[in-house]
C-alpha cells in the first residue's frame, strides 16, 4: 500500500506511468490525451468525441474486425471515453498479453485509417446518440445546465456536438485535428497491473522514442492544455419548457477546489448531502417527503474549474419545495461543515471503497491517471487514506462557506411551465430568493 507509482518521459514528450500490482493476473493501458471538448471551436465542436468513435476502425496494418479478433483471442478488453478535458483509449488485457497492447496502440497512434466509408457509419451512430441523448431528459438537463452555467465557455457545450457540427466532419478535418492534438507531448500512458516498471518503458519505447508520423516537431503545451479558464459560474433560474411526467430539477454554485485535499473535502461533502441512500437529502426529499426516487449530488471537477450540483426527478408541483430543501442544506453545511460522526463514517466509506478497486487494474490505472493529469506528481496509495483520514469538520465547512459566500446559484428547471396562476408566482418567488433573478422560460 506504501508503494508509489513510477513516472518516466520519453524523448519525444510522452509521459508514461507505472503502477505494479503483481499480485493481479491483469494490466490495463490508458492512453489519456490531454484533449477534450473544451478544446474544440464551435465549428469543430464534438470533434473529440467523433475520434473516439473513430480510432479503433482499422489502421494500415489491421482492419477493424482484426483488432477485435487480436482482443478477443485473449479475452481481453478495449474502450474509448471523451470527456470536457481528455480522451482516453484503454486496454484491458492478461499480464501476459502486454505487448499486444503496446502494438494496437501504436498501430492506432500512429496509422489510424478513417477511411470515409467509416466516418459515414460512425456519423449515423453519433447522429443517434444525439437523438438519444435528447430522449433522456435527465442527462439532457445535466447538458443543458453546464450550458448555462458556463454560458459561452467551451465546457459547457455537449460533448458530442451538435447536429450540425458532426454532419460537417470529413477526413480532412479528422486527420488534421487529430495530428494537431494527438501528439505524444499531450499524452499520458498509464499502465497498472502484473508488470514491471522496466519492463514497460521497454515495451511503450518505441511510443515514446521516435517521432509520431504526420506532427510537427515537439512543442511546448499551451497553460490550461489551450483553452482558457472559465472564471465562475453564471447565476440565474432557466425553466426549459417541456413536455414530462417529472420535473427535471438541478441546483448548482461554483465551488473552487485549488488542491488535492480540497478536491477530496468536496468528494466528502457530495457524499454528504447526496452521495446515496445515508445522505441528507436522500432522507429528507425521497425518504421523509417521498418527493422523489432519485436524488443526488455531484461534484463535478475540471482541471481550473469545479461546479457543486444536486440533482432530483420530482413532482412537478414540488419544484419550488425541493429547491427550498438543497438551498437549506447547502446553507446549512457552509455554516457548520460535516457533523464529526457523519464525517467518520464518509471516510471510512471513502477509505474501503478505494481499497476495494484496487482489486481492479483498470480501477487503478484510472486512479493514477488522474493524479498526474490533474497534479503532475507521483500517486501513493497510502497518503491518500492518510489525507482522507485527515480532514477535520472545520476544513469541510470552511470549504463550502467559500462557495456558498462567492457564488450565487445556476438553477434549471426541465418540465411544463405551470398553468396555474399561484404556481407559477410561486416559481418566480423562489427563483428570487435564491438567485436575485426572475426566472427565464424557454420552449424546446
Amino acid at each position: 500500500m506504501r508503494h508509489e507509482a513510477k513516472k518516466h518521459v520519453y524523448p519525444n514528450g510522452l509521459t508514461l506511468i507505472v503502477d505494479e500490482a503483481h499480485q493481479l493476473k491483469s494490466v490495463a493501458i490508458g492512453a489519456w490525451v490531454k484533449t477534450g471538448s473544451r478544446h474544440e471551436s464551435v465549428d469543430s465542436s464534438g470533434m473529440c468525441h467523433f475520434l473516439e468513435h473513430m480510432i479503433f476502425k482499422g489502421s494500415e496494418k489491421r482492419g477493424a474486425s482484426e483488432i477485435s479478433k487480436a482482443v478477443d483471442r485473449v479475452g481481453g478488453d478495449f474502450n474509448a471515453f471523451t470527456s470536457r478535458e481528455h480522451t482516453c483509449f484503454h486496454f484491458y488485457l492478461p499480464y501476459q498479453e502486454i505487448e499486444l497492447g503496446a502494438e494496437l496502440l501504436r498501430e492506432i497512434l500512429f496509422k489510424p485509417l478513417f477511411e470515409k466509408k467509416e466516418i459515414e457509419k460512425e456519423r449515423q451512430v453519433i447522429l443517434q446518440e444525439i437523438a438519444m441523448t435528447k430522449e433522456n431528459p435527465e442527462e439532457d438537463s445535466f447538458d443543458r445546465f453546464l450550458e448555462k452555467a458556463y454560458a459561452n465557455h467551451p465546457l459547457g457545450r455537449n460533448i458530442l456536438g451538435t447536429r450540425k457540427s458532426v454532419e460537417s466532419v470529413n477526413r480532412s478535418r479528422l486527420m488534421s485535428f487529430f495530428h494537431e492534438h494527438y501528439r505524444p507531448e499531450s499524452m499520458v500512458l498509464a499502465v497498472s497491473g502484473a508488470v514491471g516498471f522496466e519492463k514497460c518503458r521497454r515495451i511503450f519505447s518505441r511510443l515514446g522514442e521516435e517521432a509520431w508520423p504526420g506532427r510537427q516537431k515537439v512543442r511546448a503545451l499551451k497553460p490550461n492544455w489551450g483553452a482558457s479558464p472559465p472564471g465562475n459560474t453564471h447565476p440565474g433560474f432557466w425553466w426549459v419548457d417541456e413536455e414530462a411526467e417529472q420535473a427535471h430539477v438541478l441546483y448548482g454554485i461554483s465551488a473552487p477546489v485549488g488542491n488535492q485535499k480540497e478536491r477530496v473535502i468536496s468528494t466528502m461533502i457530495q457524499q454528504h448531502l447526496g452521495g446515496g441512500m445515508s445522505s441528507v437529502l436522500f432522507d429528507r426529499i425521497r425518504e421523509k417527503k417521498g418527493w422523489a426516487y432519485s436524488v443526488y449530488a455531484s461534484a463535478i471537477q475540471f482541471l481550473d474549474s469545479s461546479v457543486f450540483s444536486i440533482y432530483a426527478g420530482v413532482k412537478p408541483d414540488k419544484v419550488a419545495e425541493t429547491l427550498a430543501v438543497f438551498h437549506q442544506e447547502m446553507q446549512k453545511t457552509a455554516r457548520e461543515g460535516i457533523p464529526i460522526g457523519d464525517l467518520k463514517r464518509i471516510q471510512d466509506s471513502l477509505v474501503y471503497s478505494f481499497e476495494l478497486s484496487l482489486e481492479s487494474s483498470e480501477s487503478r490505472m484510472m486512479t493514477i491517471s488522474s493524479s498526474e493529469l490533474f497534479f503532475k506528481r507521483g500517486f501513493t496509495y497510502k497518503a491518500y487514506e492518510d489525507l482522507i483520514r485527515s480532514i477535520r469538520p472545520g476544513e469541510t465547512r470552511e470549504l463550502a462557506q467559500s462557495w456558498v459566500k462567492n457564488s450565487s446559484p445556476t438553477i434549471l428547471v426541465q418540465s411544463p411551465w405551470p398553468k396555474n396562476r399561484e404556481a407559477r408566482q410561486a416559481i418566480r418567488a423562489c427563483a428570487l430568493k435564491l438567485t436575485g433573478l426572475p426566472p427565464e422560460i424557454e420552449s424546446t
